[in-house]
């Protein structure tokens, strides 16, 4: 499988001062001001675009970010001492990177505009704070076109049903499911009297004769001709090849914990050839020999083969018919010594399932 790099996203913060959501570059947190603190994760932001600004993807591509140990300053990949104390980086340990952040898709268009929870300010979509009061916008904030709908009273019927709604439902599914399973594998017992008997014996005769098999092209008998070929998907590889076709999975992004994640692409090369049907010669059942009896002494059919004919096959079925106190039930088997000793007259113990058919039988 290999992998193909789309580009760059930024990611986003929270803090854990005051919940603002920040962007991935940012070393403070735009809402209060507080400094990122060493242990917080990168999440994917809402709308994510790949970045084309050559300076975001530098600082992308340079690994993940180092936190100073003295003072906790967030410091880029290349840095050898702190920016802000100057602490040597010589036993410092770099930002976590490589943890897969979640699934990338292009964000059609620009993002909705939000209005602000606490000023009712109309703010850009990709905004975390709000440009007239400076509060958070994420994850309080409402879409600038529901809240109008919101504001006329919206309409009838739309209110969300509580959630402790659902609870009987499950309750209710998960009673059935154990129901169904009960009677599914329930079984009863029965005492039944053999009456009647039957069986019967087949073995089939095959004839030599034309065939039609499929296989690859390069696996085709030696000078054997196709009646026709498809193309067909015969292997994947990891690298292009000779008459294949790229398939790749979802877009996802990796943390490169640099506050940015690298967008990524896993793909095969699905390779394909030519699967063909041809002719042969070779054994195919033409019809069956069959013996049948009302006793509990059954024997196989005498077969008489003629020019290119052999013995295929063998079947073998015997059926018993008890007399309950429900009536007469039938049991088949394929247990020849089973069958013999249920002879007429002898008493059995049956095993019903739960619609009443005999599964097994006992002395």
């Amino acid at each position: 499988m290999s992998q193909k790099k789309l580009g760059y996203v930024e990611l986003e913060w929270t803090c854990p001062n005051c919940g603002g959501r920040n962007p991935g570059s940012s070393k403070t947190c735009q809402a209060c001001g507080a400094p990122q603190p060493e242990n917080v994760q990168f999440e994917q932001a809402q709308g994510a675009q790949l970045i084309e600004d050559e300076e975001k993807i530098a600082r992308a591509k340079k690994g993940a970010d180092i936190h100073c140990p003295y003072c906790g300053t967030r410091n880029p990949a290349d840095a050898t001492s702190c920016v802000q104390c100057g602490g040597d980086f010589s036993g410092a340990t770099r930002r976590e990177a490589g943890r897969v952040v979640g699934a990338f898709s292009v964000q059609a268009g620009p993002l909705e505009p939000v209005v602000c929870p606490g000023c009712g300010t109309e703010n850009p979509g990709e905004r975390k704070t709000c440009s007239a009061c400076g509060a958070n916008l994420w994850p309080e904030a409402v879409p600038a076109g529901l809240a109008a709908k919101q504001a006329e009273g919206g309409k009838p019927g739309q209110k969300k049903k509580p959630i402790w709604l659902l609870i009987p439902l499950g309750i209710i599914l998960l009673l059935c499911c154990g129901l169904i399973a009960l009677f599914a594998f329930r079984t009863d017992e029965s005492s039944g009297v053999v009456q009647n008997v039957a069986w019967e014996r087949a073995i089939a005769i095959q004839v030599l004769g034309d065939v039609t098999r499929e296989a690859w092209r390069d696996e085709l008998p030696s000078g054997v001709e196709p009646l026709s070929c498809t193309e067909q998907v015969r292997s994947t590889e990891s690298e292009p090849a000779p008459r294949s076709k790229e398939i790749c999975g979802t877009p996802y992004s990796v943390d490169t914990g640099s506050g940015f994640a690298e967008v990524v692409q896993d793909c095969v090369y699905e390779v394909y050839d030519d699967y063909c049907k041809y002719t042969a010669r070779d054994w195919k059942n033409a019809e069956s020999v069959i013996a049948q009896g009302a006793d509990t002494n059954p024997y196989w059919p005498q077969v008489h083969l003629g020019t290119d004919e052999r013995e295929g096959e063998r079947s073998e079925k015997y059926r018993v018919f008890f007399e309950t106190a429900d009536g007469i039930k039938e049991f088949t088997t394929s247990d020849e010594n089973l069958f013999r000793q249920l002879q007429p007259g002898t008493q059995w113990t049956l095993e019903l399932n739960v619609f009443g058919a005999v599964v097994s039988v006992r002395r």
